[in-house]
């Protein structure tokens, strides 16, 4: 049996304008929600919405599902969860993941090779960043010369790791805090929980549910088969 207590979140940002957004905060809290959780593809960065949220909406746990681990340096990666947790202390999730070679390699130009070791290493990397301890080291994926964090937050975040295949699931039990899922039906989601967790105990499972409020079922079955067909690919 899962024994985490649950939470209730939103993917943001919604289809408002950004600027509109402190309105759309305010009416989450008043619905209930506990959470919200940004990505990072095509749409705005990870990160900009939830700042505005910390500032619009304290109230609310803020967390990236995901930011890519490739298309920031790790020092860059390590300033920018140190930045959200400053500005929502005790109340930011940092969730990191390989992303795809789409986003990686086709839309930002860098190669993406060795996914697993590289979000490995980059976890590792920031458990002692977010410290504020001096790093020098040679990871199997990158070399990092001397790197000290100047402004450590007060209580390092949690790291999720985006993980579906068992490897990554396990990998996540291990090295970060708990995994973000996606793509799982509820009953998929105890059974890999169970694979987190038999890494090492009480990790956190973030689950995103895709929801379609419409009668139209040959429509929501195309958005969905379009969906599917983006992610795959």
């Amino acid at each position: 049996m899962l024994k985490q207590k649950s939470r209730y979140g939103m993917s943001v940002p919604l289809p408002d304008p950004l600027d509109d957004h402190k309105e759309v905060f305010r009416e989450l809290v008043d619905l209930g929600y506990t959470d919200v959780w940004s990505s990072e593809a095509n749409e705005t960065d990870g990160l900009t919405p939830l700042a505005l949220a910390a500032a619009w909406a304290p109230e609310l746990r803020l967390g990236t599902a995901i930011l890519p681990a490739f298309t920031r340096g790790p020092a860059l990666l390590a300033q920018s969860a140190a930045a959200m947790a400053c500005a929502a202390p005790n109340n930011f999730v940092l969730g990191i993941g390989t992303s795809s070679d789409v986003i990686v390699e086709r839309w930002n130009g860098i190669p993406f090779e060795n996914p697993y070791l590289k979000v490995r290493d980059t976890i590792r990397f920031l458990r002692k960043a977010l410290t504020g301890e001096k790093i020098t080291e040679e990871f199997e994926t990158f070399n990092i010369s001397g790197f000290r964090l100047a402004r450590v937050p007060e209580n390092q975040p949690p790291i999720l790791l985006a993980a579906l295949r068992e490897g990554m699931l396990r990998l996540a039990g291990r090295e970060a805090d708990g995994a973000i899922i996606n793509w799982l039906s509820a009953n998929d989601v105890e059974r890999v929980a169970g694979i987190v967790n038999n890494e090492g105990p009480n990790k956190e499972i973030v689950a995103r549910i895709f929801v379609c409020p419409s009668d139209k079922k040959d429509l929501v079955l195309e958005g969905g088969k379009f969906a599917m067909a983006a992610y795959l690919n």
